[in-house]
């Protein structure tokens, strides 16, 4: 009977046993798979060490003007135009060192020649081993004008301002992506952006020019920001941006200096420039601009007011330009926009769509005034108001479908040109 009773506590014994190495088990996370799902694939270790992810965007536009007033000759083109066909990468090394390389592939959308195929946006490598601080090395965005740092996927409108677009060109004007490098601090509430910068990657001397028209652009660019107020779907933003440059002989355009010009604010399926300085042979010009933004629920606002001035060659005088914008937004389903380190993003919908869970996404209006004046002593390089009303719908938080109505009135050399236009935009960003 005593060898029985023992047998049973063994028994006993070894049944626990497996019982609390079963929990044990059962306890351990399972496995993490290193491949996740971000709209696009990234790897990542598990220490967080190391990541790469493979990133992109496809935006497709169609366009249709009507040009209702005005002795202007100008024919507008109707059609469609795949505006931006981007792939890349990006990703860490060693906790401190990050990397991005992206290209455009929409041939017909912003090509800088002819025979260019390929645009290089992004191509840098940055260090962040200096508490909040980012030092940035390559092509990259210099920090200039609140909207023009803000990501295509992330406007609220199909195109940017007439003014952010002219004075912030990355090939005829001193902003946008171009090689430089840049030291970034972001505080609890502000940012603090420096750096110096050449030309873009695109832009290409001159062979047959000589002297100072062989060289490249180059310039000083910074930015500040700060939000007094900076609470989820509560912010108000203030900000100021500006840039001198040496103009150098170069633009990507035959060895000029430097061009102002814009376009309706539509979309790249017809792109004539309403407005347009023409080259100017400048030694030097500068630009800035001062910011004002914020968010109260699902309301959102924004404004700038930008300047140019630019120092001509041989004796001529200087130049001044001006314009600006404000624009108004409410998101209809009751989401608000985000915001950091000095940036607005775009809304991420509450209950993205679905036949299956009754998930509507979420729905955006918005408006905005835009203007510019590109005339100053005799050069009359046109001005231009722009009237536009914005409906975009997010199904989910990779996808934006758009349609804005725009009003334009430009007169250059007493040339004038009045006219409506109606674009749509169906967009994915991973």
């Amino acid at each position: 009977m005593q060898k029985l009773e023992a047998t049973i506590l063994e028994l006993q014994r070894e049944l626990q046993t497996v019982k609390d190495d079963q929990a044990i088990a059962a306890a351990k996370p399972a496995p993490e798979s290193p491949v996740i799902f971000k709209g696009g694939p990234a790897f990542e270790a598990a220490d967080g060490s190391w990541s790469f992810k493979v990133r992109g965007r496809i935006e497709a536009d169609a366009a249709f003007y009507n040009k209702s007033g005005g002795n202007s000759p100008i024919d507008f083109n109707n059609g469609t135009e795949l505006r931006r066909a981007r792939i890349g990468v990006d990703g860490k090394v060693l906790n401190d060192w990050l990397y991005r390389l992206e290209a455009d592939f929409a041939k017909a959308s912003r090509n800088d020649s002819a025979s260019s195929e390929i645009d290089v946006k992004d191509a840098y490598i940055a260090f962040t081993g200096i508490e909040n601080t980012r030092i940035t090395v390559g092509q990259h965005k210099t920090p200039n004008s609140l909207e023009q740092l803000v990501s295509s996927t992330d406007l609220v409108f199909t195109e940017r301002p007439l003014a952010v677009e002219a004075f912030n060109h990355r090939l005829t004007a001193g902003g946008d992506f171009k090689a430089g490098v840049s030291v970034g601090y972001t505080g609890e509430n502000y940012t603090l952006t420096t750096g110096l910068f050449g030309a873009n990657f695109a832009a290409s001397s001159d062979s047959s020019a000589l002297g100072a028209a062989n060289d490249e652009g180059w310039g000083v660019h910074g930015r500040g920001t700060f939000a007094p107020i900076q609470e989820k779907g509560k912010v108000l933003h203030l900000g100021a941006s500006g840039y001198w440059r040496d103009a150098g002989g170069q633009n990507g355009f035959g060895g000029t200096s430097v061009r102002f010009r814009s376009g309706p604010e539509v979309s790249a399926v017809d792109n004539t420039r309403l407005v347009d300085t023409g080259n100017l042979a400048a030694d030097t010009y500068t630009s800035a601009g001062a910011e004002l933004g914020g968010i109260y629920g699902p309301f959102h606002a924004q404004a700038e007011y930008l300047v140019a001035s630019v120092d001509q060659t041989a004796g001529l005088p200087s130049l001044d330009f001006d314009g600006g914008y404000v624009q108004l937004g409410y998101v209809l389903t009751g989401e608000s926009r985000n915001y950091k380190n000095g940036l607005f993003s775009r809304v991420k919908p509450a209950n993205p769509f679905s036949l299956k869970g009754g998930g509507a996404g979420a729905w955006e209006i918005a408006t905005r005034f835009s203007t510019i004046d590109l005339n100053d002593d005799a050069l009359r390089g046109g001005s231009q108001d722009n009237y536009t009303a914005a409906l975009n719908w997010y199904p989910n938080e990779y996808i934006r479908v758009g349609v804005d109505y725009v009003r334009f009135d430009a007169e250059r050399n007493g040339i004038t040109t009045e006219g409506d236009a109606v674009v749509s935009r169906i967009g994915v960003a991973w």
